[in-house]
């Protein structure tokens, strides 16, 4: 493992092992063993996480509840805690940041890190890898499997082969961390299944087939003018990454070109009154973001998944740039189309665009009402953060004496 990294980037893709059911057999051991299956419970739920043993089943995640219980009738399934699952993210997030700053959040579970500048502090990525599965196993009691590359494609590719396997009906301990060191990117990526590339969609992989296309290394044989035939200028970017050679970044907080975060709910929300429950929750996370990193915007977008999984977004851009929960929720508002609740909604997503420093704002006719609203703004924030994020909220969101925050998970 003291292998020296012979290349200027070192990217790695942290990935907990099951997380909502592993945070639950944590906080009850014993379940420890057992198929445990976390979502919505309900006739419409889905299927958020499932233990190894129940993955033995053949139960997955995104999969029908009703489906999971007819493959698996002797599981354990739990409706989980959202908000504690939050927590113990954050706890992760601490752990990876403890390493670099450079980290690109995909999710409560898992993230990308570039650590190709803090090698002389911590040492090579495999000894960082590591030390990330230690200290996750030490301070939370959880698994943490570790991909290590040069690309965050590799990285992603290598943690998951990094993960438990299942074999003969029983779970195989896993590698841990899986290292593809430069130069032998090739051989690693060769005789994975092409459908694991990103961009290689169902209808994609139908057209490589029709070549004799099934595994990476096999498109890396197919030669260009045949690819870019059936793939069009997509096959550039394909042949990049069957090649190891992609130069995607990690784009981290202070990278990224918008700010926003989306819930997908574990039973459709089909109530007026919780979908603007769940506008007022999600402006108030994004605006707390937009704060924290120093930044206004002036696009707002609205994204919402419907029960049929068909997925619709709309956008609005304003005159002025803000970070006012208010300013942002009003146009939320306007947004939402007419009778859109009534096919059940399964996600809401917002997110703010056109970005600009926060310090530069611009006057206008409305500034004493302006500079009146970001100083409470400013005061809501400095008591969030000194008393946490539970400790102010809108009306609409107290609930049995307690504010129901939406707190912002990636």
């Amino acid at each position: 493992m003291q292998r020296p990294w012979d290349a200027k980037r070192a990217i790695l893709h942290a990935d907990l092992d099951c997380f909502f059911a592993s945070v639950e057999i944590l906080d009850n051991p014993r379940l420890k063993g057992l198929p445990v299956i976390v979502g919505g419970t309900g006739p419409r739920g889905v299927v958020a996480a499932a233990s190894y043993e129940a993955r033995v089943w053949g139960v997955r995640s995104a999969m029908a509840m009703a489906k999971a219980r007819n493959l698996c009738p002797q599981g354990v399934f739990l409706d989980g805690t959202y908000s504690h699952y939050y927590d113990v993210s954050q706890q992760f997030h601490t752990v990876l940041r403890s390493f670099t700053d450079e980290i690109e959040i995909i999710g409560l579970d898992e993230a990308f890190m570039d650590v190709s500048g803090c090698q002389r502090l911590f040492g090579p990525p495999q000894v960082i890898a590591s030390e990330i599965r230690r200290l996750v196993k030490e301070e939370l009691g959880l698994s943490v499997c570790v991909g290590v590359g040069t690309t965050k494609q590799i990285a992603k590719l290598a943690s998951r082969r990094a993960k438990p396997t299942i074999s003969g009906g029983a779970v195989k301990a896993p590698k841990g961390v899986v290292v593809v060191w430069p130069g032998e990117e090739g051989e690693f990526l060769d005789p994975i299944s092409v459908k694991e590339l990103w961009g290689v969609g169902p209808k994609t992989y139908q057209r490589l087939q029709s070549i004799g296309v099934e595994r990476i290394g096999d498109l890396r044989g197919v030669p260009n003018p045949t690819l870019a035939k059936i793939l069009g200028k997509a096959s550039s970017h394909l042949r990049l990454l069957a090649g190891g050679n992609d130069s995607d970044l990690v784009v981290s907080e202070s990278r990224r070109k918008s700010v926003g975060h989306e819930q997908t709910y574990p039973a459709d929300l089909s109530h007026l009154s919780q979908i603007d429950r769940e506008l007022v929750r999600l402006a108030g996370s994004v605006a707390n973001r937009m704060r924290k990193n120093k930044v206004l915007g002036r696009t707002i977008t609205l994204k919402i998944r419907f029960g049929d999984f068909r997925t619709i977004t709309r956008s609005v851009t304003l005159t002025s740039a803000t970070d006012s929960e208010g300013e942002i929720l009003v146009h939320l508002r306007k947004l939402f189309p007419e009778g859109a609740a009534d096919g059940g909604i399964r996600l809401l997503g917002v997110a703010l665009s056109n970005l600009k420093d926060g310090a530069a704002t611009q006057l206008t006719f409305d500034d004493d009402y302006r500079r009146e609203r970001d100083e409470l703004s400013r005061s809501v924030a400095k008591i969030k953060e000194r008393f946490g994020v539970d400790a102010i909220a809108p009306a609409s969101l107290i609930c049995g004496g307690e504010a129901g925050v939406k707190r912002n998970l990636n």
